[in-house]
């Protein structure tokens, strides 16, 4: 867990039921858009916060070789029961990845960042995803954002929230979320996606955008 963040945090990403939900959840298809041109045999791919293991299957079928990287040993679990020989796991936080500098030409980070408690911890990461990704490479990255405050959320300030299940959440606005991602290095390739979501409970802003670095 990053800084800050309380035991709870970990009990609920590696719960059963938790852990099973997102095991249900396909590979989204605007990942599969950015799998349409091939790579090269040696090329290799992160999914950073790979939850249960949902784009890597797709990953390894459009050629990459996989590293599946996420904090929590339940996710991790049922993950390498989706993996094949060619996607190897690191248990690390995406705050500090133990991973080489310009290591790969793709890097995926779905639905993670918007889980760090402190917008210094985002700041980190972002940094981090920046080091990983090789120049003119391309970082596939998604997040909840203060686009939309569903009324289930209690403000805790400094751009903090909780969900009724106490779950914490940072949610930037779009345009702090820009300038963030700008400040580490990275820009976008294309104008950002933005659109609500249906969650459990209430509604999600999420914010999507295929990023490089500069």
């Amino acid at each position: 867990m990053t800084h800050g963040e309380p035991a709870f945090t970990g009990v609920y990403w590696n719960d059963r039921a938790t852990v099973a939900a997102f095991a249900e959840l396909p590979t989204p298809p605007y990942l599969a858009d950015l799998l349409a041109v091939p790579v090269p045999k040696t090329a290799v791919a992160l999914d950073v916060g790979c939850g249960a293991g949902r784009n890597l299957p797709a990953l390894a079928a459009a050629g990459y070789r996989v590293l599946a990287i996420d904090l929590h040993p339940g996710m991790l679990e049922e993950a390498r029961r989706r993996a094949g020989p060619r996607t190897a796991f690191v248990q690390a936080s995406v705050t500090n990845l133990p991973l080489d500098d310009r290591l790969a030409p793709l890097v995926v980070c779905h639905g993670v960042l918007h889980n760090l408690h402190h917008i210094e911890d985002l700041n980190a990461a972002l940094r981090e995803l920046h080091r990983v990704l090789l120049p003119g490479g391309t970082l596939s990255l998604n997040l909840f954002t203060a686009g939309h405050i569903d009324p289930c959320l209690t403000p805790l300030g400094d751009d903090r929230y909780a969900l009724p299940n106490g779950q914490h959440m940072t949610l930037l606005s779009p345009d702090d979320l820009l300038s963030l991602i700008r400040a580490a290095g990275l820009v976008p390739r294309e104008e950002a996606v933005q659109y609500l979501r249906p969650a459990d409970p209430g509604q999600r802003s999420v914010w999507r955008a295929n990023l490089t670095r500069l």
